[in-house]
């Protein structure tokens, strides 16, 4: 069995979609919690006892650092938002221990799936053990995007870029393959957007005025209407 790729998102973008999911423990009645918002799935030098797929809501991943001045408060980092069907957790692999805090963005549902167990089934079904292979994948891949876009790319891209891979997971998601999810609510505030990116408060509420300004999106709270796809993909 293949990896649950959305095969008409490679299509519509040059860039290969990174929405994996383990279509396989759909029929493995794992438990299930519900995190409200605010709360923390895990956090940051806690165990990896299990990892999570998000059945509903989105979480953000949230990592700190210690300051280069010992009177100056350690600084964090927003690494990551995971939603629906995505897969929270695997930060722990490598040590054992997870490397960021996992925080509801609203109130949320998550699978939990115990790596004791998980192990033992990725062993005995291939396409488990390949689906898991295809994650982690994925999230080498998002991060290499991110420290591109980071690294080069000028704010109004960046914003550009955020938008249009939000938008392509929920097309990954969609029922019908080729539609396009063009109204996005964003469940992270602007500040979230802003330490994922690299760029002040200002600036991200900026930026999306300017987008909005432009005729790509249209604007009304948290909600965001992808108006133009094409001057957002070209910035």
């Amino acid at each position: 069995m293949e990896p649950s790729i959305d095969p008409g998102a490679s299509a519509r973008r040059a860039a290969p979609t990174l929405h994996v999911r383990f279509s396989d423990a759909d029929a493995i009645p794992f438990p299930t919690r519900t995190v409200e918002r605010g709360d923390a799935l895990y956090c940051m030098g806690e165990p990896l006892r299990s990892v999570y797929t998000v059945q509903s809501g989105c979480f953000k991943t949230v990592a700190t650092f210690p300051s280069s001045n010992d009177d100056s408060a350690p600084h964090t980092q927003v690494t990551g938002f995971h939603f629906a069907d995505e897969t929270l957790g695997l930060d722990g692999v490598c040590t054992g221990r997870h490397e960021s805090d996992a925080i509801a963005l609203e109130s949320s549902v998550v699978r939990i799936m115990p790596v004791g167990i998980l192990e033992p089934l990725c062993r005995e079904y291939a396409a488990m053990q390949h689906e898991l292979l295809a994650i982690m994948s994925a999230e080498i891949v998002r991060a290499s995007r991110l420290a591109l876009m980071l690294g080069t790319m000028p704010a109004r891209e960046r914003v550009a870029a955020f938008l249009l891979d939000f938008a392509e997971r929920l097309d990954a998601r969609s029922a019908s393959v080729g539609d396009q999810a063009n109204d996005l609510i964003l469940p992270m505030t602007r500040a979230d957007i802003g330490s994922y990116l690299g760029l002040e408060l200002e600036t991200v509420s900026r930026t999306l005025s300017k987008l909005q300004r432009e005729g790509a999106i249209g604007l009304n709270g948290r909600q965001v209407r992808i108006v133009d796809r094409t001057m957002l993909e070209h910035h």
